[in-house]
């Protein structure tokens, strides 16, 4: 710990576990207060009990971000307990890979409302608070799916890409009020979620398309949001950093 976020607030949508557990985890270490979204509540409630435990300052919120009143809710639950948001980690989605054509309403939708009308609704809940503040870091979680093609991930494609367009034009809207926002884009990173889905044999096919010979970690992707969210990044915004060990020039 160095206290680079010591007195932020952060609010991190789908911050209960995987990698939005580890980026909680990691600003709460650097000094920051944050609200921990997540669609159940002992999932945000075990993760803000850790932090709390360890000598952190979180709390649990429960919220749908597809809903825009409860990631305002959620937003205004953060401001009562810590002050305005100075950090907002955009993080939840909705995944399901499959042929297009045998995805129906309901699933596309889902992946739209979570993926990318989230983004939005965070936007518009927070960004009043980080004027309020001075200014802030907004950090979407987007993916080298927005650069790159395959198969069965049409519809994630499509939505992480337009996580990246937004970030770029947020960034442009919301420069003039000292309001940073980029994205990260992960690799193959290792979660008890991606776990569900990918088998033994799975993650070493993915570990091998990655030059530098590992999978992710939550953690790497949590480093880099500590650097979007601190002041060593100060004059960054409108980036996706790819975190992916150059998996994504190696696919390309």
């Amino acid at each position: 710990m160095t206290g680079r976020l010591e007195g932020r607030v952060a609010l991190v949508t789908g911050g209960g576990r995987g990698i939005g557990r580890a980026i909680s985890e990691a600003f709460a270490r650097e000094g920051a207060s944050v609200g921990i979204v997540d669609l159940k509540p002992e999932i945000a409630g075990a993760a803000a009990d850790e932090i709390n435990a360890s000598g952190g300052k979180a709390i649990g919120l429960v919220a749908n971000v597809a809903r825009r009143d409860e990631v305002f809710e959620a937003a205004e639950q953060v401001r009562a307990a810590f002050g305005p948001t100075t950090i907002l980690v955009n993080n939840a989605m909705f995944n399901r890979y499959g042929s297009l054509l045998e995805q129906d309403e309901k699933t596309i939708g889902l992946m739209i409302d979570v993926g990318f009308k989230g983004v939005i609704w965070g936007y518009q809940a927070v960004v009043p608070q980080m004027e309020e503040a001075g200014g802030g870091s907004i950090i979407n979680i987007a993916s080298p799916a927005a650069l790159i093609a395959f198969r069965h991930g049409i519809m994630y494609s499509a939505v992480k890409a337009a996580v990246q367009a937004s970030t770029r034009s947020a960034a442009a809207e919301f420069g003039p009020l000292n309001i940073r926002v980029n994205a990260i884009a992960p690799g193959s990173t290792r979660t008890d979620g991606a776990n569900l889905v990918v088998d033994e044999a799975g993650w070493e096919r993915r570990r091998q398309k990655v030059p530098l010979g590992r999978l992710g970690e939550p953690e790497d992707i949590a480093n880099a949001a500590v650097f979007l969210a601190g002041a060593e990044s100060s004059w960054v915004s409108g980036d996706m950093m790819l975190v992916d060990g150059a998996m994504t020039f190696a696919f390309s």
